[in-house]
Order: C-alpha cells, then sequence, then structure tokens
C-alpha cells in the first residue's frame, strides 16, 4: 500500500471511475494526462474509452504493479515521478497538449497543483479531477457560501468555469478517508489579465483576505498605505465597511483595477 505521506486514497468503484471518464468527456483518441493512477481503475476506464493516458505516478511499488497490468497497452505511458516537480514548460514534452488532466488526486497536492497548473490552463482542454468535496466547495464558492469563500474561489473564478459533478462518499475508495470527496469539472477561460497580472491578482487578494472578518479598507491601510491615501475617498465611497469575505469575483476585480492604477503600489509596501 502507498504511503500516507503521499495523500492516497485508491478508487475501488468502478462506476465512479467510469463516471469520472464520462465527466471529462473522453473521446476516442484523446490525450489525458493522470496523476496518482493507484492501482489502475480510473486509468482502466480512461483506456476503455481509446483515450491515450500519460499517468505520473510517484510511489515504486504502485508503478511496478501498474507496469504488469498495463504491460500490453500501446495507448499507456507511466511516468514514475513527483508532479509537484515537473516544470509547467515540460508537459508539452511529456504529453501532446492541449490534452485533458483527469485524475484522482492525492489530497496532499490537489489545491496546489491546480495553483501550479493556473497560469498554463488555456494549454490544456480541461481538468476533471476527485479532491476532498472541502476544496470543491472552496473553488466553488461565493459570498454566501460562508467560510468556503475565499482566495482559492477568487482563484479558481478567475481561471475557470467550474462545476461539481458529484460527491463522493468514503466508501468507494480504500483506504476511506474521513471525508466525503467530490468530481470537478473545470473548464479553463480567460481572465482578461497577463499573465503577470495574475499573479499580482493572486497575492493581493490573499494578503487582502488575510483578515476576511475585519473591514477591508483596514486591510488597504495596513498593507498598501500609499493606495489608501491617494485613493482614500474612492475606497471609502465604495467599500467603506464592506469586509473581503462580502465581496464578489467582480467586486474583487474592480477593486484590482483601482489598485493597478496607481503605479506607486507594489506588494512590497
Amino acid at each position: 500500500m502507498a504511503k500516507k505521506k503521499w495523500g492516497q486514497h485508491f478508487l475501488k468503484s468502478k462506476s465512479i471511475a467510469e463516471l469520472i471518464a464520462q465527466a471529462a468527456d473522453v473521446q476516442y483518441g484523446d490525450h489525458i494526462l493522470e496523476i496518482g493512477p493507484g492501482y489502475g481503475m480510473l486509468t482502466q476506464a480512461l483506456l476503455n474509452f481509446n483515450a491515450t493516458v500519460t499517468a505520473v505516478e510517484i510511489d515504486p511499488e504502485l508503478c511496478s504493479n501498474l507496469r504488469k497490468k498495463f504491460e500490453k497497452q500501446n495507448n499507456f505511458t507511466l511516468l514514475e515521478h513527483d508532479v509537484m516537480k515537473i516544470e509547467n514548460k515540460e508537459f508539452e514534452n511529456l504529453i501532446n497538449l492541449p490534452a485533458k488532466l483527469v485524475a484522482n488526486l492525492p489530497y496532499n497536492i490537489a489545491t496546489a497543483l491546480l495553483l501550479k497548473l493556473l497560469p498554463v490552463r488555456n494549454e490544456w482542454k480541461s481538468f476533471t479531477i476527485m479532491v476532498q468535496l472541502e476544496v470543491g466547495e472552496r473553488l466553488c464558492a461565493i459570498p454566501e457560501s460562508g467560510k468556503a469563500y475565499g482566495p482559492l474561489s477568487l482563484a479558481g473564478t478567475l481561471g475557470f468555469e467550474k462545476q461539481i459533478v458529484k460527491i463522493i462518499t468514503p466508501d468507494s475508495f480504500f483506504p476511506s478517508p474521513k471525508v466525503d470527496s467530490c468530481v470537478i469539472n473545470l473548464s479553463p477561460k480567460n481572465s482578461g489579465l497577463t499573465m503577470d497580472e495574475e499573479t499580482l491578482f493572486l497575492k493581493w487578494s490573499q494578503l487582502l483576505f488575510q483578515h476576511r472578518r475585519k473591514t477591508l479598507l483596514n486591510g488597504i491601510r495596513k498593507y498598501f498605505p500609499e493606495w489608501f491615501q491617494d485613493c482614500n475617498e474612492y475606497l471609502r465611497e465604495k467599500y467603506d465597511m464592506r469586509r473581503p469575505e462580502t465581496l464578489d469575483f467582480d467586486e474583487w476585480m474592480n477593486l484590482f483595477y483601482n489598485f493597478m492604477k496607481n503605479k506607486q503600489n507594489t506588494l512590497e509596501n
């Protein structure tokens, strides 16, 4: 069994594996990247759709099992590697892009992997992934969602059209996790920002979200005093008693555009 440090919970339900493949709209000849294939339940479902699958698995023991299981499959390639150590620019050497990412992601890398791939999302057709339900809810959250809404929600809306396809109970895995999971489909979209501006937006919004229940102006005054001083009248008029958790994505974007107008602003302020 795989080491716990890799956060893997292996899919044992054939019907859930088929559901994931269907949710990804896998077609004949699609190029698929699968991360954390485990014992190959989802891999087999993808191959049954006649997709070309490149799987990345970190566990040597699992890799040995997978090589034996799929040794006769010409459309299967296994990479024994840590996906988090693969540079974004390297993926085009490993798989024909644009491809689809379809995976039951190890819990401990799901959020970090999505943020890693966010800048290059338009090189991919779609991400259809199994993640902890909490992560899926945070990705899809809006202000009315309560505490689930935060920086990850803004990152998700910045880069994707999002949909939770199905909630999956722990009994579909071994070992059984202590929480529900979900299948989520992410379709890349353009934000209207450059890649550098997106990076700035994510750092900037995360800073202002740190004290979500304090007023937004309090955070602006603390982290961006020049902006607060230069645009005080506008900021007070628009956001006087608002808290970060109450702004929807469009309001965050409007605030960011105002921030970028002030050439004095940097994240070092």
